[in-house]
C-alpha cells in the first residue's frame, strides 16, 4: 500500500518516457516526453493504459497559473459565483486543470471549449463526443483525466475514518471487519483505497453517487481490477503533490451512453433529496469535523464531494 511512486523521473535514461504505459508518474514530462517547465501546477502525470492520461496538482498551484485560468469559460466562473466560496474555489480549479490536460493531449480547441454536464451528470466535450473526460477533488487535491475514445473516471480522495456504515456498505464483510480492527489511521487510508475506486468505476459509467458505487468490490490491497467492461488502477502518490497522501485511482473502458436521467441509474432512490431540475441534490457542504446537521446524522464527509466536480 505504499504510496511513494518507484518507476523511472523525469531526466532518467530508461529509453521512454516515463509513465507511458505504466502507472508511474512522469512527474516533470509531457506526453512525448517533452521536458515540463519547472513553475508547471501539475505534480504528476500518467498514461496508465493507451488513449489514457491523467494529472494530479494542488488546487492551490492551479488557481495561481495564468495560463489554466485563462482557459476558463465565463460559464464556469457564474457556476462558482453561485457556490459556497470554497466549493467555487474546487470547481476552478478542477477544470482549469483538465483545461491544462486537454491543452496537452488533445489541442487548444478544445481546451477552451464548453464542458457539460450529461443529464445524470458526467462532464461531456460537445464539440468531441468521443473524448472522455472526469475530474475529481478532495482537500488540497484536485486530479484530472481524458480518454481517447475511452469512457474514464477519476477519483482523489485525502484519507479520513470511515464510520461503521461506511464500511458496512462499501466493503464485504469480511474487509469490513478487518478495516474496523485497523488503527484509525491505517483503516482511513485503507477506505480511501477502497472508495476512489468505486468512485472512479461509476464516474466512467456516467452513473455516480446514484449509481451505488459501493456495488464494486475493491479489495484495498490490489493494484487492479476489472468492473463492469472497465479497468480499474490505483495510482502512486507522487513526491512532487507536497508532503501529505491523498488515494488516486481510475477507472476507463469502451464508450458507452449514460443514463439519461439520474433516475435510471442503477442504485437509483426515488426518496433521494433532489435539485430544480430533477438531479440528485448534493450532500450538504458540510466541512468534515463540522457539527451535525440538526437531524443529528452524522453526514459522511465522503459524499460531500460531489461526484462529478461539477
Amino acid at each position: 500500500m505504499s504510496d511513494t511512486p518507484t518507476g523511472p523521473r523525469a531526466g532518467a535514461s530508461s529509453g521512454r518516457a516515463a509513465g507511458v504505459g505504466t502507472a508511474t508518474p512522469a512527474a516533470r514530462l509531457r506526453p512525448g516526453g517533452r521536458a515540463r517547465p519547472a513553475d508547471d501546477p501539475i505534480a504528476a502525470l500518467w498514461t496508465p493504459a493507451p488513449g489514457i492520461t491523467l494529472v494530479v496538482a494542488r488546487a492551490e498551484r492551479v488557481m495561481t497559473d495564468a495560463a489554466a485560468l485563462g482557459r476558463l469559460r465565463p460559464e464556469e466562473h457564474r457556476a462558482a459565483a453561485d457556490m459556497a466560496p470554497w466549493r467555487g474555489r474546487e470547481h476552478l480549479a478542477g477544470r482549469a486543470l483538465l483545461r491544462l490536460l486537454l491543452a496537452e493531449v488533445r489541442g487548444e480547441e478544445d481546451a477552451r471549449g464548453p464542458v457539460v454536464p450529461e443529464p445524470a451528470g458526467r462532464p461531456r466535450l460537445p464539440g468531441s463526443p468521443r473524448t472522455g473526460v472526469s475530474v475529481s477533488h478532495s482537500g488540497p487535491y484536485t486530479a484530472a483525466a481524458v480518454g481517447d475514445a475511452l469512457d474514464v473516471g477519476v477519483d482523489v480522495q485525502v484519507p479520513r475514518p470511515p464510520s461503521t456504515g461506511m464500511l458496512r456498505r462499501c466493503c464485504p464483510p469480511d474487509t469490513a471487519a478487518r478495516l474496523a480492527s485497523m488503527p484509525p489511521h491505517r483503516a482511513a487510508r485503507a477506505f480511501a483505497r477502497v472508495w476512489t475506486v468505486q468512485e472512479a468505476c461509476v464516474k466512467a459509467r456516467g452513473t455516480g453517487l446514484p449509481g451505488a458505487p459501493w456495488r464494486v468490490r475493491a479489495d484495498p490491497d490490489g493494484p487492479d481490477g476489472t468492473w463492469d467492461a472497465l479497468r480499474w488502477l490505483r495510482l502512486p502518490w507522487p513526491a512532487g503533490a507536497g508532503t501529505g497522501t491523498a488515494a488516486l485511482a481510475c477507472a476507463f473502458g469502451p464508450p458507452r451512453p449514460g443514463p439519461e436521467s439520474a433516475a435510471d441509474a442503477p442504485g437509483h432512490r426515488p426518496d433521494a433529496p433532489r435539485n430544480p431540475d430533477g438531479r440528485p441534490a448534493r450532500a450538504p457542504t458540510r466541512r468534515h469535523g463540522a457539527p451535525r446537521p440538526r437531524s443529528g446524522r452524522a453526514v459522511s464527509p465522503l459524499y460531500v464531494e460531489d461526484p462529478y466536480a461539477y
